[in-house]
This record gives C-alpha cells, structure tokens and sequence, in this order.
C-alpha cells in the first residue's frame, strides 16, 4: 500500500515497500537422507569390525593363555627327561 503525500508524515522520505519475506524451499531430501544414512551405517560397521579384529588380536587373556600353555609343555617335557 502507498500513501500520498498528504497521508505520509514524512513526505521527503521515499515511500517504504515491504517485500516479501525470502523463502528458501527445502526438498524432502529423501535419497539425500537415505544416502547418509547409508555412509554412516557402514562406517560404524567398519570401526566395529576394526576395532574387535584388533581387540582380539591384542587381547591381553590370549597372551595370558598362550604363556600358560607353554609352561605346561616345558614342565611336561623337564618331567619327561627327568624320569
């Protein structure tokens, strides 16, 4: 709406116009969002797997065992040479 002159209280200033807020329209973004999903599912399957593969293979109850194991083979073996 613009006012004349004699309906404006300040007749040097130029006549304001309101514009139109700026939308900016978003997609559903669904195969974007499903895409996403997708990445970081597989990557946390990925830290999943690599960290139990390397749990396991510096688990400190294998080398606990393994140690054991040898220490029941070499007391076997000094009592076999023994006897």
């Amino acid at each position: 709406m613009v006012l004349t002159d004699e309906q404006r209280p300040d007749s040097d200033q130029e006549p304001q116009i309101q514009q139109p807020p700026v939308v900016i329209r978003q997609g559903s973004g669904g195969l974007a969002t499903v895409l996403a999903a997708l990445l970081i599912a597989g990557s946390v399957i990925y830290a999943i797997n690599v960290w139990s593969t390397t749990k396991r293979e510096t688990a400190p109850g294998r080398n606990l065992e393994r140690g054991i194991e040898r220490l029941k083979d070499a007391s076997g073996a000094a009592r076999e040479q023994g006897q």
